[in-house]
């Protein structure tokens, strides 16, 4: 009963940290439908192109090749157990090819649903999965009577799509009765390609319904209540990885948005090496010059090498550089007393900007 209160009460989306922290538990939307599919899709493939003739022949010419004698049997154990794994050995290199790529595209297809998941907390063990009455809730849930009724559809829709193809095939299949046995092997054939055409269409369409619901029921399950919401914004406040990982990035985007203004500057004055500060003067609009971007070591570099691309004036001044970078903030205009050192720099660029 309590469960039932409890999935009731979950109304709200799942946060990311939700979404992540069950991912590293192994827990995301998984599907067994799509590697069904695969695996008749590269059969149908197999038979359209006529690979499968290839396989059945070279199968039979190994096999005739092993039993006739041609590979010098001996008939003591060691030498039937030898013809066995050289028998299977050389049958496997003829599947490989089959093989290979059902193998890449299931785990290609799994990777597309799943994503990546690399996690050893489902391989430990947990007493609720020994418990016979989790066991028994398990047995008789919503997810597995869903699966049972997936199961007894998918008989449903192949029975009746074979049973069509074997219908409209059986006139000719009646008629071929008394005709030569390579027509009714070559009707047999392609009856077959019908079928295993259609098990592909068929699989395929329900490995794609089946994805979307898996990802649906999987975000469901994930579901929080509002409590379990501010539980979740508390610890994440008073976690200190998490706020100096906030911090870096307000500081990045406001290096960012800092150094989109560089171009905006009348004139950069430096340290030369060590300090940079972009100025900005708009008579009219601006009381007194302001800052638009400033740093130290790396960030100065990368100001004046945004000035150097945008054709800014750069101006070496050391003790008006020091002084900026101590008195003044980005965004701030200057102080008075710094008025007539950066009104004669701006004079001489705007004087030059004149010429």
């Amino acid at each position: 009963m309590s469960d039932e209160q409890d999935k009731s009460q979950q109304t709200e989306e799942a946060s990311d940290k939700r979404i992540e922290d069950a991912r590293k538990k192994g827990q995301v939307p998984s599907s067994k439908e799509p590697s069904t599919a695969i695996t008749f899709m590269v059969l149908s493939l197999i038979v359209i192109t006529g690979l499968g003739s290839w396989i059945g022949e070279t199968m039979m010419a190994m096999l005739e090749f092993h039993l006739s004698g041609k590979s010098k049997l001996d008939a003591t154990g060691e030498g039937v157990q030898s013809l066995l794994i050289s028998a299977g050995a050389d049958i496997g290199m003829v599947l490989l090819p089959i093989a290979i790529p059902i193998v890449l595209l299931g785990v290609f297809v799994t990777f597309m649903v799943s994503g990546p998941v690399f996690t050893f907390e489902t391989l430990k063990p947990k007493l609720e999965k020994i418990s016979p009455m989790k066991g028994v809730k398990r047995l008789f849930s919503t997810k597995s009577l869903a699966e049972f009724i997936k199961s007894i559809l998918k008989m449903i829709v192949i029975g009746v799509a074979c049973a069509t193809v074997v219908a409209d095939l059986f006139d000719a299949i009646m008629r071929s009765a008394l005709r030569d046995p390579q027509d009714i092997a070559a009707l047999a054939v392609n009856g077959g390609v019908q079928i295993v055409t259609l098990a592909a269409m068929i699989f395929t369409f329900i490995a794609l319904a089946d994805v979307i619901y898996q990802r649906w029921e999987h975000m469901k399950s994930m579901r929080m209540s509002k409590k379990e919401q501010r539980d979740e914004h508390k610890e994440m406040e008073g976690n200190p990885q998490l706020k100096a990982k906030i911090r870096q990035l307000q500081m990045q985007q406001a290096q960012n948005r800092m150094m989109s203004d560089v171009p905006k500057a009348d004139v950069v004055i430096t340290n030369p090496t060590h300090i940079s500060v972009a100025l900005a003067y708009k008579p009219g609009d601006l009381n007194a010059p302001r800052v638009l971007a400033m740093g130290k070591g790396h960030i100065a570099a990368k100001i004046r090498e945004i000035a150097k691309e945008n054709g800014i004036p750069m101006r070496e001044n050391k003790p008006l550089a020091r002084s900026l970078f101590k008195q003044v903030k980005v965004g701030d205009e200057i102080p008075e007393v710094l008025f007539e050192a950066v009104a004669i720099i701006l004079a001489e660029i705007f004087r030059l900007k004149q010429n």
